[in-house]
């Protein structure tokens, strides 16, 4: 039935046209009239008056029937609570805050007539203001003689169930103003992504009025089934149109959030008390009133109104809350007595909640055969080797997260063995996915055991391990370094604040054996630094590898300086890595030049966060510029804390920097081929020139036939035309060379071989030139290279970034370095060091830093296994023919030790007692002296010589120097260094007590001509023909003259 038909039958006629615009002059032009209809209104006693009843969109009126009439009683359609009837044409409305019902006579004593015609315009108003909702859910009580048919509106709906004009109807009960924006931003913001909660952070900067109508328009509406008020703080009036909405509602709400609210004890009694009191049955089967001190008294009353569902619980968050474990003993009891909620709970989050041993009951229901998915006891004081058995038993099947964090393993002083159950659950769950250990106090056996249960499980895959701060000992550390490549089905490992002191390298190694492990997270480390170059070293060992499967690196808040760039130096060549952040690392304006010169070489890196680094606006300009060159990059997390601390009194600048980022990003994420050609071009720079026939060869073989027509056909035309000039060059030549010996003389194979020679050349250049354009072409023809994905290679296609094996006719290049061809690849990836690191140290820094070829080495992924040895030094020597030109000053030594006895033997004429007595008590052969003995020089004998003593140098006292012939022998004692003279000639010989002692110098020059030495202020020169021997003075040892030896 319709409103028109009802209208037809009504009273209609008995109203006058006078009295019909009175009505409508007096309700405004803007009132939607649906039906009128005169009624006799009983009053005091048995007095009836005439009025006019006047049913519109969202109200109900009762007019006097004078002109002009005038407004008697009027009420909004959710004020009826009921609607009852004593007499055949009689109607009784109950209104909500009105004690007296208004009775109401329509029609003719003995006729129903009028009165349901007046049911059916209620029915019709209630259908337009909410369709598909039955007048007997919106009204309480509805108790008439004759049975409700269905009466359709006389308007169309709008979207989201009609929320708008329902708005607009509880902004009229309300009597708010009606927020235009509110409606708007339902009817296209929700519709358009199907947003079926109502988040009224949405709307909180509105008065708190205003929520009032915008949470009571969701009583009856169909589309939303929940309300979310996260963050929003509302006061007494709005609660309790939220206490009324759990109340009235119909169809119930399913859904509701409100965390982070500041609410009470008492805000979730009212929730509760609604719940029990409700109209219909509670639906609601998500509740979250996390971060909210509602404590155990109303926990306990929310959870006693939620227990009434009959089609079970499926997420309950109470994290936060201010629960002991009488909270949770109750919601177990509840849990365990329903057999519905053991087969839909899916989330169960406790977190934060001082719980303590007190969960007993809540161990009982997890050991039941259950459905629970998520499960959250972070930091519970709940201590974890008793709860593995009833995980176990009843939800190794379907549990998926496991968070546990911040809880003690035990309550004894003394950790004890882990339980069987223990390492049993992790090798029997089927579907898990995410783990939490983070912070907990595990020994190492509980830790062991976790590795090694997981390493068993072959079911589940793609699992995020966090031990962020659980490596509280080498041994743990030495553990997870031996069991963590064994565990295949890890996905992410979070080693977040541990100290680098516990070996870190040799985990970060271990994780790269585990093919796996695709994201490793090791912010926040801590420790000295010192520890920071190993594991540098072992992350760029890592990243080089070829078959390396880690593809995100978090470096965050590490505050490794300096110490970053080695991992910023080798990450151009890093093949896998698309997610870095090195956030907080303060590595300064180098670290941003390494880092944009890493960003043009690297092929593969797809997001970067570089934030709270130190970065000025230059450095963030070279980033900047250097993503122009970027093949890969497509999203950079803007330094907001750099820029603003660099770019004070610089906005223009950071606007540009910051509109420059993005347009070169934007530039990245557009589909064209260039950049693929780009990184096949880098990829050629990686590999070697021998490498790039390789690399041609895979993208020709990856080339399906449909991609390339255009290509195809151009290079079968090429070759076409290069036969064509081949042959056409053979016929020349073959007929020149025919002509040229008359027909009588044969042409021999060599001649023919000679002077195709500079065309066969010219053709296999050719050919090469155009087998590289067909390999280009078909790299840039390759789809889905750069998928967001990841990088999933078809088995089908090579991989154009895999390692290339070079050809073996290059190995005889590898002669001079010991090297396989894959060191010097890696090799080729690690970017030397740069002048600019070098700016970035302090002097105390400077001091302390490794010699170069340790740097060199910690730059490298990783150093042979045998010794290394250099060639160049190991080639024979050429004897030296010069004397050195700067004397070599022994440090060790007083440089006055034996002036005085040195000038005192000087002063003393030859062959007197003081001089006797002098060379006696001084050694002949000092270190310098004895270091010229060793030099090899054929010394000419003197005929009138009476014994080699007579060839002995002595010194000749002359006006300006002292110089060493061989004219006399007297001792002298030669102060002179002979400079940095390598030597294998040791004359270190034991000789006789009168011997002098040999030098320990080690120096060994064959032919010495024109030695100086510096005694004294002096030059002492020795002549070639004084040279001393070393068999000289091992056969005839310098003594003084007139003494024996």
């Amino acid at each position: 039935m319709t409103l028109k038909k009802i209208v037809k039958m009504s009273t209609k006629s008995q109203i006058s046209t006078e009295l019909s615009e009175s009505i409508s002059n007096v309700l405004g032009k803007n009132a939607k009239i649906l039906y009128k209809s005169l009624i006799r209104m009983e009053s005091r006693g048995d007095k009836v008056d005439n009025r006019v009843l006047v049913v519109t969109a969202f109200r109900v009126f009762i007019t006097t029937t004078k002109v002009p009439t005038r407004i008697d009683n009027g009420f909004h359609l959710m004020e009826i609570e009921a609607l009852e009837s004593k007499k055949a044409n009689h109607l009784s409305i109950t209104l909500i805050h009105e004690h007296k019902p208004v009775s109401i006579l329509i029609g003719e004593e003995g006729t129903s007539e009028g009165v349901i015609n007046a049911i059916h315009a209620l029915i019709a108003a209630f259908d337009d203001l909410f369709p598909n909702v039955a007048m007997e859910d919106i009204v309480t009580k509805v108790n008439l003689p004759f049975p409700l048919q269905p009466v359709s509106g006389t308007r169309k709906h709008s979207t989201c169930g009609d929320f708008s004009n329902q708005y607009a109807a509880m902004c009229d009960l309300c009597q708010t103003p009606f927020r235009a924006e509110v409606a708007w931003d339902i009817d296209t913001i929700y519709l358009a992504h199907d947003i079926r909660m109502l988040h009224l952070k949405d709307f909180d900067h509105l008065d708190q009025r205003d929520l009032i109508p915008l949470v009571m328009a969701l009583q009856h509406n169909t589309w939303f089934d929940g309300v979310c008020g996260d963050g929003v703080r509302v006061g007494g009036e709005a609660w309790e149109a939220v206490a009324r909405l759990l109340r009235a509602a119909a169809p119930p709400p399913r859904q509701l959030s409100w965390r982070g609210a500041a609410l009470r004890h008492d805000h979730a009694a009212r929730l509760g008390h609604a719940l029990a009191r409700a109209r219909h049955p509670p639906a609601m089967h998500t509740v979250d009133l996390s971060q909210n001190h509602i404590e155990d008294k109303g926990a306990i009353s929310m959870l006693t109104g939620l227990g009434n569902n009959p089609d079970g619980l499926r997420y309950i968050a109470l994290s936060q809350c201010g629960l002991t474990g009488k909270t949770v003993s109750h919601l177990a009891v509840m849990l365990n007595d329903s057999p519905c909620h053991l087969s839909t709970l899916s989330h169960l989050d406790l977190s934060h909640n001082n719980l303590k041993d007190d969960v007993h009951n809540l161990y009982n229901f997890l050991a039941q055969p259950n459905v629970l998915k998520h499960l959250n006891l972070i930091n519970t004081e709940t201590t974890l080797e008793n709860m593995w058995g009833a995980l176990l038993r009843g939800c190794a099947a379907r549990l998926a997260t496991l968070l546990l964090a911040r809880n003690p393993w035990s309550a004894a002083r003394r950790p004890r063995d882990p339980p069987p159950s223990f390492r049993q659950f992790f090798t029997a769950c089927l579907a898990l996915t995410d783990l939490d250990f983070s912070y907990c106090k595990m020994p190492p056996d509980a830790l062991k055991s976790l590795l090694l249960g997981l390493a068993c499980n072959e079911s589940a895959a793609g699992v995020k391990l966090n031990l962020a701060g659980v490596l509280s000992s080498s041994q743990a550390a030495h553990v997870l370094e031996s069991c963590v490549h064994g565990v295949r089905c890890l996905q992410a490992l979070d080693l977040s604040d541990n100290s680098m002191e516990f070996e870190l390298s040799g985990i970060v190694r271990a994780i790269g054996k585990n093919h796996s492990i695709t994201q490793l997270s090791l912010s926040k480390l801590t420790g000295k630094r010192s520890y920071a170059p190993p594991l540098i070293q072992g992350l760029v060992h890592v990243l080089q590898e070829p078959d390396t499967a880690l593809t995100t690196l978090d470096l965050s808040d590490c505050k490794l300086k300096s110490d970053l760039y080695g991992l910023l130096n080798a990450l151009g060549g890093a093949r896998r890595l698309r997610t870095l952040d090195v956030g907080g690392n303060l590595a300064g304006d180098a670290g941003a030049r390494l880092l944009a010169k890493a960003l043009q070489c690297n092929c593969t890196l797809h997001t970067l966060y570089i934030d709270r680094n130190a970065f000025s606006l230059q450095g963030l300009t070279d980033i900047a510029t250097a993503l122009r060159r970027s093949v890969s990059v497509r999203r950079v997390e803007f330094p907001g804390c750099d820029a603003a601390a660099g770019g004070r009194g610089a906005s223009e600048r950071v606007a540009t920097l910051w509109r420059d980022l993005h347009e070169r990003l934007a530039t990245n994420g557009s589909s064209g081929q260039s950049g693929r050609v780009r990184a096949l071009a880098l990829e050629r720079a990686w590999a070697g020139g021998e490498a790039a026939a390789a690399l041609a060869a895979q993208a020709a073989a990856a080339l399906p036939p449909p991609p390339l027509p255009a290509a195809t056909e151009r290079a079968a035309a090429a070759a076409h035309h290069l036969l064509h000039q081949y042959l056409q060059r053979c016929s020349e030549v073959f007929a020149a060379m025919g002509g040229n010996g008359g027909g009588s003389e044969l042409v021999t194979l060599q001649a023919v071989r000679d002077a195709m020679a500079p065309c066969n050349n010219t053709l296999q250049d050719l050919l090469n030139e155009a087998v590289e354009r067909l390999a280009l072409s078909a790299c840039e023809s390759v789809e889905g290279a750069e998928s967001d994905r990841g990088p999933v290679i078809d088995p089908e296609m090579p991989d154009l970034l895999s390692p290339i094996s070079h050809s073996g006719k290059l190995d005889y290049l590898n002669l001079a370095t010991p090297l396989g061809c894959r060191r010097r690849e890696r090799g080729r990836r690690v970017r030397p060091k740069s002048v600019a690191e070098q700016q970035q140290c302090s002097s105390n820094e400077m001091l302390s830093l490794p010699p170069l070829h340790a740097e060199a080495a910690d730059a490298l992924a990783e150093l042979p296994a045998h010794t290394l040895r250099h060639l160049v030094k190991g080639r024979p020597r050429r004897a030296k023919t010069r004397a050195p030109t700067r004397p070599v000053t022994d440090q060790s030594q007083d440089i006055d030790e034996g002036l005085d006895e040195f000038w005192r033997a000087c002063r003393t004429p030859p062959g007197s007692e003081e001089a006797s007595s002098l060379s006696a008590r001084t050694p002949l052969t000092s270190r310098s002296l004895h270091s010229l003995s060793s030099l090899a020089s054929a010394s000419p004998a003197s005929p009138a010589s009476p014994s080699p003593l007579r060839h002995s140098p002595t010194l000749r006292r002359d006006d300006t120097m002292y110089s060493v012939t061989s004219g006399e022998s007297t001792p002298v004692l030669l102060e002179c260094e002979v400079s940095r003279c390598k030597s294998s000639d040791n004359v270190g010989i034991k000789a006789a007590p009168t011997t002098p002692p040999p030098s320990r110098s080690s120096d060994n020059v064959n032919t010495m001509e024109g030695v100086e030495a510096c005694v004294g202020g002096s030059i002492v020169g020795i002549t070639p023909g004084a040279a001393l021997t070393s068999s000289m003075m091992r056969d005839h040892p310098l003594t003084p003259e007139g003494t024996e030896a």
